[in-house]
């Protein structure tokens, strides 16, 4: 069976808000999940996310799912998921920001095995006011399953365009197309493209929307996500 963990957005829906030095923030949200030949899925993300450092934003989360909760992802309902993000740069007129992220599943969660370990390149660059982005990113799974692999990659195409500019700042429009290593080895690679819209209600509070769609991947790839979330800082 192929159901695909939340976060399932790769791009629109990890790039959170940056906290700044000292700040506190808080994301959260609901996701649907239509499956092929299982019944939907209900998604309930929590993360934490702490600026420890000037450029270092470090997160503690999980995600509690509702049935199937047996799923081909690493990421099980009720792991204890850290995360710590790193910008290496600010981008220039000569170069894009570049960030890493380390991302460590502990196996807190439902029939869940090992620890899952993954990370991610993320480049940055802006063309005026379209912003593009490129991540990259490998997962090595603690304890594969039988015909799992024991890592995975994961390439995400993207870009970002604020609605109504130059007289509002506060609503931007996201797009990406995606691929995914299938989970099992001779299945086809998940691929799909998601839309989004983020609007801004506060100094400190955004809103997530978007949908997504696989239309290639094994037989059990999933049609139709769509996700609401909202971010908070303190």
């Amino acid at each position: 069976m192929h159901n695909r963990s939340y976060p399932a957005g790769p791009l629109l829906f990890n790039l959170c808000r940056e906290s700044r030095y000292g700040e506190l923030s808080a994301e959260t949200g609901v996701r649907v999940q239509h499956n092929r030949k299982s019944s939907d899925r209900v998604a309930f993300p929590l993360e934490l996310l702490y600026g420890a450092y000037w450029n270092l934003q470090l997160g503690l989360g999980a995600t509690l799912a509702t049935a199937p909760r047996t799923i081909d992802e690493a990421e099980k309902s009720g792991d204890l998921r850290t995360v710590a993000l790193y910008n290496v740069n600010q981008e220039t007129l000569h170069l894009p920001a570049f960030a890493a992220k380390l991302s460590l599943d502990v196996p807190t969660g439902v029939r869940s095995r090992g620890v899952d370990t993954a990370l991610k390149g993320i480049m940055t660059r802006s063309f005026g006011q379209l912003r593009t982005h490129l991540n990259v990113g490998y997962e090595f799974v603690g304890e594969a399953g039988g015909g799992e692999r024991n890592g995975r990659y994961e390439d995400v195409v993207g870009a970002q365009y604020p609605v109504g500019y130059p007289r509002v700042f506060n609503t931007t429009v996201l797009a990406d197309i995606f691929t995914q290593q299938s989970a099992h080895t001779g299945d086809a690679n998940p691929t799909g493209i998601e839309l989004g819209l983020r609007q801004q209600v506060a100094p400190l509070t955004v809103l997530d929307m978007g949908v997504e769609t696989e239309f290639t991947g094994p037989a059990e790839r999933t049609p139709f996500f769509a996700t609401i979330g909202v971010s908070v800082g303190f």
